[in-house]
């Protein structure tokens, strides 16, 4: 069975309900669940049904708070975590996932998994993937928000291949998208592409105009500006200052793709995810289903969430990883961050590019709230965060899992040396 049969049995099963039903939508914390929880929204307002939609981490006590009995719940981006607690739920239930799962689905659940279906859910399909294909079993109409799919697949740092092909393919086709060739400082002046630039990231550049002066450019000047000599002298520089720090993934120019509603779709992915991470939800998804208004206050957003980043970069830069055996770990007071600042400490620190995944650790009340991340050259040679997380997690009484470059957890508070051995042997 293809992925477009299964959507169509779960696309059947909401149309069997009266218009103006109440549906309820669960969906992920970052910006693949804003892109899919603005998929389902549109899709449903536009079938003539209503919608409540919540926007959540991994928690287990999530499923304590679908007690009340619902027509029908739809989990976008996240609920294969919770495929066994779902039996208690009194209530038809739609996942549309991406996420590893090692439980069976209860009868009240239509399991719709990217990788039932032949499709690697880590590379080839987000969670915005698969309610695209969702909507368009709907409705053949939807074809207009394979832009919000497109920047799901963006957000989860995925590739354009296999089905995410498929569907940019689609939108390039429809007239939706164009894509663009684009070095990544475009439209910058150069200090404050390197001062102020997070992915790459670039250690000790609080003042760049020293660096900037020494390789005979102006700091002031735009990137844009710069012949093609000048340039190739500052990337090179550049590229020795990453490696120096660890970095062996290094891009400069990418395929930018720009929707006909949302402009840069990288740039909206970053103002979904500081949506979703600065506790401002409902703003991403407004701004999904085209509140211009909501698109300005991302914006304002996006650049609180970038100068949180920034500062905690700043103080990593000075410390010192806890280190086990497999992997290595720090502690944040900023929950919201743990994700971002794991993934970039691995990939541009070198006092965590050890070769080992690095965790970020968060307190919040009774639990640990844990992000995980790894590199390409890790998950080539067997790392899999997604199991381990999910092993380890369990075992400390909590949950979690993911994909195998990058995973969460929730655990008790007085369970964390539980957690942290179990995760050494897991690895």
């Amino acid at each position: 069975m293809k992925l477009e049969e299964g959507v169509r049995y779960a696309a059947d099963l909401l149309l069997s309900l009266p218009k103006k039903t109440m549906i309820r939508v669960i969906s992920h914390i970052d910006a693949d669940g804003i892109a899919s929880a603005s998929i389902i929204a549109l899709a449903l307002q536009r079938a003539g049904y209503r919608y409540h939609i919540s926007i959540k981490r991994t928690d287990p006590n999530l499923m304590n708070e679908l007690e009340k009995e619902n027509d029908l719940i739809i989990f976008a981006d996240i609920g294969s975590g919770y495929l066994r607690e779902m039996e208690n739920i009194k209530s038809n239930i739609i996942i549309l996932e991406h996420h590893l799962s090692h439980d069976e689905p209860p009868s009240n659940v239509m399991y719709i998994n990217a990788r039932l279906y032949g499709i690697d859910g880590s590379k080839e399909a987000c969670g915005a993937s698969v309610c695209y294909a969702f909507a368009k079993a709907i409705d053949e109409g939807n074809v207009d928000l394979s832009q919000l799919a497109i920047i799901g697949m963006i957000g989860d740092k995925q590739h354009f291949e296999g089905y995410n092909k498929q569907i940019l393919d689609e939108a390039i086709g429809n007239g939706y998208v164009e894509t663009r060739d684009e070095y990544i400082f475009t439209g910058r002046t150069l200090k404050d592409a390197l001062e102020n630039s997070i992915e790459p990231y670039f250690t000790n550049f609080q003042n760049a105009n020293h660096f900037i002066e020494e390789i005979g450019l102006e700091p002031q000047k735009n990137f844009d500006e710069i012949d093609e000599g000048g340039r190739k002298k500052l990337l090179s520089a550049l590229t020795i200052k990453l490696i120096e720090q660890g970095c062996n993934e290094i891009e400069w120019k990418r395929k930018v793709v720009y929707g006909k509603y949302y402009g840069n779709l990288y740039d909206m992915a970053s103002k979904f995810n500081a949506s979703a991470r600065m506790n401002e939800s409902g703003v991403g998804i407004a701004a999904g289903m085209g509140d211009k208004r909501a698109v300005e206050k991302l914006f304002i957003l996006q650049e609180k969430y970038r100068d949180e980043i920034r500062k905690e970069m700043r103080s990593l830069e000075k410390k010192e990883a806890h280190e086990m055996k497999k992997y290595l770990y720090f502690y944040t007071e900023k929950p919201p961050l743990s994700g971002v600042l794991a993934g970039l400490a691995v990939k541009y620190l070198p006092n965590f590019n050890k070769g080992k995944p690095v965790l970020a650790m968060a307190y919040n009340n009774n639990t640990i709230e844990i992000s995980s991340r790894a590199n390409n050259d890790m998950v080539e040679n067997g790392i899999n965060l997604g199991i381990a997380m999910r092993k380890a997690a369990m075992a400390a009484g909590g949950s979690g899992g993911g994909h195998p470059i990058a995973a969460g957890a929730t655990i008790p508070r007085e369970n964390e040396k539980i957690f942290l051995e179990e995760l050494d042997s897991c690895l």
